[in-house]
C-alpha cells in the first residue's frame, strides 16, 4: 500500500465491501467493549467483600480476580481470527451472549468454584467480542469518521481498567439491596440483554473475504505460550517468585518464538495461519505496538502502585481512591475524543510530544509524593495531565498503525493491540508492583512515598524508550 492510498485525514479510503454504518452502531460496539474492559478491574475493590462473604482463600481469590484476565488475554487473537472467518457480527453477538450469561452466573454464584468458572467464561466471551470492534470500525467507517471512531475505541480500551476501579468502589460502598459485591457482575446483565436485542439490526453482516480452515495447531501453540507467560506474571509475587515462575516465563518466550516460526512456515506452504504476519511485519506496526505495550506496562504498574499508595500511604478509602483515578480517566477520555481534530500534519509526531508530557507529569507526582500536603493539592491536576498525555499517545499511535494496515488485516491488528494492552498491564503490575512493594510499608507515609517515587522514575525511563519507538513510527515510510 502506498502513501497515495491515504487521504488528507490520514486514514484509509473506502473499500467496495464497506457498509454504511448505522447511527447506533458505534455506541453499541463501544458499550460492549466498555463492559469487557471494565471487568478487568471492577472486582479488584470487591476482593475484601468477596473474601468475607464466601470465605475464599487468598489463592482462590487470586483466581477470581485473574481468571478473567487470563482467559481474555489468551484468546484475543483467536477471537479476532474467528470473526474474520465466521463474521464479525456473529462473533460479537456470540461473545456478548457468553459474557452476559456468565455475568449472571457470577452474580448469583453460591460458592467459590462457580464464581471462578463464571469469571473464566466471562473472559472467553470478552475475547470473542472485543476484537470485532476494531474490525467493524475499519470496515464500516472512512475518512474523518474513522479517525473519530478509532479515538473512541482507544478511549474505551485504555480507560476501562480505571473506570472499573471507580465503578467498583461506588458499587461496593453503596451496597445495593444488601447484595454487597454481586451487583458488580449483575450490572452487566440488563445492559447485555439490550445490546443483544439491537445487535442484529444495527451491526452489518461483514466477514473476511473467505472462510479458511482454522489453524488449530497455531491456536494450541499460542494458547500454551500465553498461559506460560500470563500465569507466572499474575501469581509470581504472591508465591515469592520461585524457580518455576522464571522457568515458565522462559518457556513462554520460547513458545511465542515457536508460534511465529510455525505461522510463517504455514503461510509459505500456502496454508491459513492464525495470525497474519503481513500485518505484524508491515513497516510501522512493530514500533507502534512497542509504544502501546510500553505505555500500558507503565499504566498497569502505576494503577497498582498508586492504589496502594493512596490507601496505605495516604489513608484514602477505596471509594475516594476510585474518584481520584477518575481524574486520569477523564484526561484519557478527553484527549481521545479530541485528537482527531488536529491537523493531519501534526499527528505523526503527537505521540512523542505526548509521551514527554506524560513522563513529566509522572515524575512531578513522584517528586511531590513525600510531601503529603503538596501531593494532595497537585494530585488531581497531575493525574489529569498524565491521563490526557497517555490517551493522546495511545489514540494517535493506534491511528497511525491503522493507516498502515489494509482492511483485510484489521482483525490481526485488533487482536494484536488488545492482546498487547492486556499482557502489558499484567507485566506492569508484576514488574513495577514489585518495585513498589520492595520499598513501601503499610501506614508509613515516607516509605510509601519513596516507593511511588521509584515507580514513577521507572515509568520515566520506559517513556524514553517509547519516545524513540514513536519517532521511528513517525519517520518510516508506508510500504508500497
Amino acid at each position: 500500500m502506498s502513501n497515495a492510498g491515504i487521504n488528507g485525514a490520514g486514514v484509509l479510503p473506502a473499500t467496495p465491501e464497506r457498509a454504511a454504518p448505522h447511527r447506533r452502531m458505534l455506541p453499541l460496539l463501544l458499550i460492549g467493549q466498555g463492559m469487557a474492559a471494565m471487568d478487568t478491574s471492577i472486582v479488584n475493590v470487591a476482593a475484601p467483600a468477596l473474601r468475607a462473604d464466601l470465605g475464599i482463600s487468598g489463592a482462590l481469590l487470586q483466581l477470581v480476580v485473574a481468571g478473567y484476565i487470563l482467559a481474555y488475554a489468551v484468546f484475543l487473537i483467536t477471537g479476532a481470527r474467528l470473526g474474520d472467518d465466521y463474521g464479525y457480527r456473529r462473533l460479537f453477538v456470540t461473545g456478548l451472549a457468553i459474557f452476559t450469561v456468565s455475568s449472571l452466573a457470577c452474580g448469583v454464584a453460591p460458592g467459590t468454584w462457580l464464581l471462578i468458572v463464571g469469571r473464566i467464561a466471562q473472559g472467553v466471551g470478552a475475547a470473542m467480542l472485543v476484537p470485532q470492534v476494531m474490525s467493524l470500525i475499519q470496515r464500516s467507517f472512512e475518512g474523518p469518521a474513522r479517525a473519530r471512531a478509532i479515538g473512541y475505541y482507544s478511549m474505551i480500551l485504555g480507560l476501562g481498567s480505571t473506570a472499573g476501579q471507580a465503578l467498583g468502589g461506588v458499587i461496593i460502598t453503596a451496597d445495593f439491596a444488601g447484595l454487597s459485591w454481586r451487583p458488580a457482575f449483575l450490572i452487566n446483565v440488563p445492559i447485555g440483554i439490550v445490546l443483544l436485542a439491537s445487535a442484529r439490526s444495527v451491526l452489518p453482516a461483514l466477514a473476511g473475504p473467505e472462510r479458511r480452515k482454522l489453524d488449530l495447531a497455531g491456536v494450541a501453540l499460542l494458547t500454551g505460550a500465553m498461559l506460560l507467560i500470563v500465569v507466572p506474571l499474575t501469581f509470581g509475587h504472591d508465591v515469592g517468585w520461585p524457580a518455576w515462575v522464571w522457568a515458565s516465563l522462559a518457556a513462554g518466550v520460547i513458545g511465542i518464538a515457536t508460534f511465529l516460526r510455525f505461522e510463517r512456515a504455514l503461510a509459505l506452504r500456502g496454508g491459513s495461519p492464525l495470525l497474519s504476519l503481513d500485518a505484524v511485519l508491515a513497516t510501522g506496526i512493530r514500533p507502534g505496538l512497542a509504544v502501546v505495550s510500553i505505555g500500558f506496562i507503565g499504566y498497569g504498574g502505576w494503577l497498582f502502585a498508586c492504589a496502594l499508595y493512596l490507601q496505605t500511604g495516604l489513608g484514602f478509602s477505596p471509594m475516594i481512591s476510585g474518584f481520584v483515578f477518575a481524574a486520569y480517566a477523564f484526561g484519557f477520555g478527553i484527549s481521545n475524543v479530541s485528537w482527531s481534530k488536529l491537523p493531519a500534519r501534526l499527528l505523526r509526531f503527537t505521540p512523542a510530544v505526548a509521551l514527554i508530557a506524560m513522563a513529566a507529569a509522572n515524575l512531578a507526582f513522584g517528586m511531590t509524593a513525600r510531601h503529603a500536603g503538596w501531593v494532595a493539592a497537585v494530585m488531581v491536576p497531575l493525574l489529569f495531565c498524565a491521563g490526557a498525555s497517555h490517551g493522546l499517545t495511545f489514540g494517535t499511535t493506534v491511528n497511525q498503525m491503522a493507516q498502515r494496515t489494509a482492511p483485510q488485516h484489521a482483525p490481526a491488528l485488533s487482536g494484536l493491540v488488545t492482546t498487547s494492552v492486556q499482557l502489558s498491564i499484567v507485566i506492569g503490575v508484576a514488574a513495577l508492583g514489585a518495585i513498589y512493594l520492595a520499598v513501601a510499608a503499610p501506614g508509613a507515609h515516607l516509605a510509601s512515598a519513596r516507593a511511588i517515587a521509584d515507580v514513577t522514575f521507572a515509568i520515566g525511563a520506559l517513556a524514553l524508550v517509547a519516545i524513540a519507538c514513536s519517532l521511528r513510527l513517525a519517520t518510516v515510510r508506508t510500504p508500497a
